[in-house]
Formats: structure tokens, sequence, C-alpha cells
């Protein structure tokens, strides 16, 4: 499941709406929004939450909505109401701190609950089995940490992430986007702190690879990388944005090979290439570069370094991928499709 967040420190507009749409579109279906740490009256943050919701539910969204047992109580709710709950509209509740576990047993009968994962102990597992509580309906749910230097290690991640997994929990994790950060330190609401530059679609695509279930991005992205994103969950293809326009690349239909090759994505395309004399001066091949063999041979395919290799005069140099998305390079794979794109300036 892929999520995205929509915050409530501010009143929602028709930008907001059309984020909701175009991630709709993109492939998404969740939301993810947050009723702690809010400043305003409670029932300006009702408000904002209906409206939200009520746009949601047009667009066949999901909404899980992050809150405390002390947040709830200034709302006017109480975390033992199950049925006053439900007049939040929101598809479940994911609970941040420490809670009983027969709270969370009787939640889980009437909607979605996301658990703190780093909180998750064998006894609360225990205790949600005693209390016969839905475990297709709770998930556990892992922070994201917006100061720089804060995240998580990768592998005590993963370490968690496989225990949970192995007591029959989904599991969810942040990444961040590439556009607006959030305030106050606008460095990236981030699980793993190795994410935290990362190429938004590389993070989401690592964090599959770490067998995490869900994937919430807690940042807005730019315009291009949800189409990046829309394009890998409609046609499951990778999208690079290359240095400067290049009809060769753009027009050619392009795919990898059947195996993983060592030091380069090695891509097919259909018909031969133009024919390349060698380079006087050959260039270094720093990771991203895009090459043809000037030999004529596999004369119907292109090489992107994975890592930086060394300058070779029977490779003619084409194309770079731009740097931020070389990370989506190790992600592809066997016969997957790839898309080139220029980079808008």
């Amino acid at each position: 499941m892929l999520g995205f967040s929509v915050y409530l420190d501010k009143d929602l507009t028709a930008d907001d709406h059309n984020y909701l749409l175009g991630m709709r579109n993109a492939g998404f279906n969740e939301v993810f929004t947050s009723l702690t740490g809010l400043r305003e009256e409670a029932d300006v943050i009702l408000k904002r939450l209906s409206q939200l919701t009520a746009w949601c539910k047009d667009l066949e969204l999901k909404v899980m909505a992050d809150v405390s047992q002390d947040d709830l109580h200034r709302l006017g709710y109480d975390l033992d109401d199950v049925e006053k709950l439900k007049t939040l509209n929101v598809t479940g509740l994911r609970i941040n701190d420490k809670v009983l576990m027969r709270f969370v047993s009787k939640l889980s009968k009437a909607m979605w609950v996301s658990l703190n994962a780093i909180y998750l102990e064998p006894e609360d597992i225990t205790h949600l089995k005693e209390e016969a509580a839905n475990f297709d309906h709770i998930r556990a749910l892992f922070d994201f940490y917006s100061q720089p230097e804060t995240g998580m290690d990768e592998k005590w991640f993963e370490k968690k992430n496989q225990w949970l997994r192995n007591c029959k929990l989904e599991t969810a994790a942040f990444i961040s986007g590439d556009g607006v950060k959030r305030g106050p330190f606008f460095a990236g609401e981030t699980t793993l702190e190795s994410q935290r530059r990362v190429y938004p679609l590389a993070a989401a695509l690592n964090l599959k690879d770490l067998a995490c279930s869900n994937v919430i991005v807690g940042d807005r992205l730019t315009s291009e990388t949800i189409k990046s994103f829309a394009r890998y969950n409609k046609e499951h293809a990778i999208t690079l944005h290359v240095d400067e326009k290049n009809s060769l690349l753009k027009e050619n239909k392009w795919h990898n090979y059947l195996y993983l090759a060592q030091d380069i994505v090695r891509l097919h395309g259909e018909g031969e290439l133009p024919k390349f004399e060698a380079q006087d001066l050959p260039l270094d091949r720093p990771v991203g570069t895009i090459s043809i063999n000037s030999n004529g041979l596999n004369s119907n395919e292109i090489h992107i370094a994975k890592h930086n290799l060394p300058a070779d005069k029977g490779v003619k140099v084409i194309g770079r991928v731009c740097i931020n998305e070389c990370s989506l390079l190790s992600h592809i794979e066997p016969g997957q499709k790839v898309v080139f794109k220029n980079l808008e300036k």
C-alpha cells in the first residue's frame, strides 16, 4: 500500500485537493494526517479533518489520523468510546503512545489501528491475542524523524520489522518527499536516516526490499516524481531523467536484460542504434553515465554505469542520469521497462 501525507496545521485549499487527486491518480490509496502538536482550538482542527475526510471519501482514499490519548481528550474523544471515534470518519487511527491492548482490541473490531512500532513488545502481542483482537485491522507504523541524524538505523529497523512481520502484523514506514518539506527542520519526514536525501521512488523500493508492507511519503512530492510513481505503479516502469535532450533515449523502448549485470544497467531497445566512432579522448564514466559501444557490437543496447567506471576508448558517452535519481539504478529488475525523460529546468 502506498500512502502520502496531508497535514492540518493550516486550512485546506484547492491546491491540497488537487494534490489529493494527483496522488490518487498516480496509484496512492491512503492519506496520513496528524492530530498531534496542533495549536488551534478543537473545533478548528475537527473542521479541517472533516474537510479532508470528505474529499478523501469522494476520491476513495483511506485516511489514517495520528493521535495520542492526550490529543483525543483535547478534541473531546476517548480511546474507549469506539462509537464516538467512528464519527471522526477516518479509516483508522495511528496511536503514537503506549496504550492498553484492550483498547486496541476493541478498536480493531471497528476500524484500522496503527500502533507505534517502537513500543511493541512480545507481551503486547500476547495481550492482543488474549483480547481476541482483529489482527487483520492492526498495523505497526514506524515513526518519522524530522531532525537530521535522529532517523533509525537500517539494521535495527530491519530486525524490528522482521519480528513484527513474524507476529503476523503488517508494517509501515515513512520516506521523505522531494517537494516542500515541513518545518522546523525542513529536512524530510523519514523513518530511516540513510534515506533522508534519497530519491523517493528509490527509498520506497528499498523499504520494499526490507519487507516493509506499506510506504508513506512524509512530505510533498514534486510533479515529476508523482509521474514517476505513476509509471511504476501502472507499468512497472522505472523513469530516469537525463541531463540534456536526447531523442535516441526518449524515442526507443528500453528494457533491462533478463539478468542483473554487476557494473552496469544493460538496456536493449528496438532496432539498431546509430554507429559512433571511437573517442580520441575517452571520458570517465561516473555513476549514472549513459554510453554506447562504438565498435558496433550489441548495436541495439545502451549501458548505464551503476558505479564509477574508467574511461574506455571503445565507449561513447551519450548522456547522464540526473544525480539524484542514480539511487534507482540498483532497483532496476531483470526485464524491467525503463523510460527516459528530459529534466525540466
